[in-house]
């Protein structure tokens, strides 16, 4: 019964979804985000030399997923 009313949603719940979430979500790769991240750091060292100045910020999101110690 769970599964059928899963089917029914899929499609609902597809366009609920940010674009932005990729864990859990079909014909998404988290991995995507991990090469999203590499490519800016390298672009931030490649750019380090120069008048402008750039700058990433890192957010710690772990209060957000839930996690087992």
């Amino acid at each position: 019964m769970v599964k059928a009313i899963a089917n029914r949603l899929r499609g609902v719940i597809e366009k609920c979804i940010d674009t932005t979430q990729s864990a859990f979500v079909p014909r998404r790769l988290i991995s995507d985000y991990v090469l999203l991240a590499y490519e800016i750091l390298h672009t931030l060292k490649q750019k380090r030399m120069g008048r402008k100045g750039f700058m990433a910020v890192k957010l710690n999101m772990s209060k957000a997923y839930d996690r087992v110690e």
